[in-house]
């Protein structure tokens, strides 16, 4: 597939310092290994550095350049590499000493550059790492702050978004007069707030590197129906970056709510399945609590192969038919941790843009997201008639 103009665009810009404003879709993995590839053909890939946000990215990225040379890594992969020169590094894994609400908060007081307030357990957490002569990761980024890296010509960041204080000190010291950063995220899907991103980095980069912004709106992966809900949701969010997402396929998709109560909403779920209704099904969640009861039910009708994903685990995937489930949850407040409604106006939008064809969203009531989608609900069979259709264990109607 050819590339579009904005695509092409940002292949072959040749300003010091972009920032590749890319929406949902908009294929950036795609230009992130074009631009890559371009420059291949003027540099040698010893002189290249991308960063990616999961090892599983950085390991697609590097087959798909198709050149192993490529310093292809995450955060901590990058700095484990510039430390681990000629000595040994032992990392620290956890342990059931610690809970995970403290290493968390342990986390986000060192990724916040120690800004946040100290955690009463981190005298105790550092001394036991200390004693051991371990790291964490976050350790080992404080520490690659201290040593001199090698001067990269070209550096990729991905999922800038998610970049935290500490992240953001590394890419200033890997910066230097002759190099040239290509940063690349998309504001609307900054969904880990929770462990210390900050999306207003992207702003504080944009400054302080100069960097021109380049956009990517043209979606190839949703159907128009899909985008109108996704654009009317999150327009609601003040503090963004202007986009709009749009697609040139003429077919509109299909997208629903339904407002059922919970034992309504797992028995239309079933049959739907069981009618084979929709194919590539995944069904996406706020918490992992509210689909025990679903999962058990379809475990009881034999279906097991149905993908089961919380919004934060779906990031970065794509599925034909996306079931969003419980959204009256829908921003969810737990005290002390999410209060953040514009955070949770992104997490909505992620799982929703993570459809291509088919999204259907079920829910006890209408909220306040539910209504900015201005998602109108068609008119579906009665439950009552839908529940007397027998099937046998193959799942055909008998």
């Amino acid at each position: 597939m050819k590339l579009n103009n904005e695509q092409t665009k940002a292949v072959y810009q040749d300003n010091n310092h972009i920032f590749l404003l890319a929406g949902a879709g908009s294929g950036k993995t795609r230009v992130i290994i074009e631009r890559i590839k371009y420059l291949l053909t003027k540099v040698k890939p010893s002189n290249i550095l991308a960063i990616t946000f999961t090892v599983k990215s950085s390991i697609e990225m590097k087959k798909r350049l198709g050149n192993k040379d490529v310093n292809v890594y995450t955060f901590h992969g990058y700095c484990y590499h510039a430390l681990s020169q000629g000595k040994k590094l032992n990392i620290f894994l956890n342990n059931d000493q610690y809970t995970e609400e403290e290493i968390l908060a342990i986390q986000n007081y060192k990724n916040s550059l120690f800004q946040k307030a100290k955690p009463v357990i981190y005298v105790k957490y550092q001394k036991y790492l200390n004693d051991n002569e371990l790291l964490d990761f976050d350790d080992l980024i404080i520490e690659a702050l201290k040593i001199r890296h090698k001067k990269y010509k070209y550096i990729f960041i991905d999922e800038f978004q998610d970049t935290n204080l500490l992240q953001y000190e590394l890419i200033k010291k890997l910066n230097h007069a002759k190099c040239k950063i290509f940063a690349v995220g998309d504001p609307d899907q900054s969904i880990y707030k929770f462990r210390g991103a900050k999306v207003e980095i992207i702003n504080q980069y944009i400054k302080d590197f100069n960097a021109e912004v380049l956009k990517l709106e043209e979606n190839y992966r949703s159907k128009k129906e899909i985008l109108t809900a996704s654009n009317e949701l999150i327009k609601h969010n003040l503090n963004r970056f202007k986009k709009t997402l749009f697609t040139n396929n003429l077919n509109e998709g299909n997208v629903n709510i339904y407002y059922l109560k919970e034992e309504e909403q797992n028995n239309h779920i079933l049959n739907l399945i069981r009618k084979r209704t929709y194919k590539d099904i995944a069904i996406l969640f706020r918490n992992h609590y509210q689909v025990f009861e679903l999962k058990k039910l379809l475990e009881s009708h034999y279906i097991y192969h149905v993908n089961f994903y919380s919004f934060h685990e779906s990031k970065g995937l794509e599925f034909d038919t996306v079931i969003i489930y419980g959204a009256e949850v829908m921003p969810y407040q737990k005290e002390g941790t999410y209060l953040q409604e514009e955070e949770e106006r992104r997490l909505l939008f992620v799982g929703m843009t993570r459809a291509k064809t088919n999204l259907l969203i079920y829910s006890k009531y209408k909220t306040k997201f539910l209504r900015e989608t201005k998602i109108r609900p068609k008119w579906v069979w009665p439950l009552y008639l839908i529940t007397f259709i027998k099937y046998d264990t193959c799942g055909c109607v008998v």
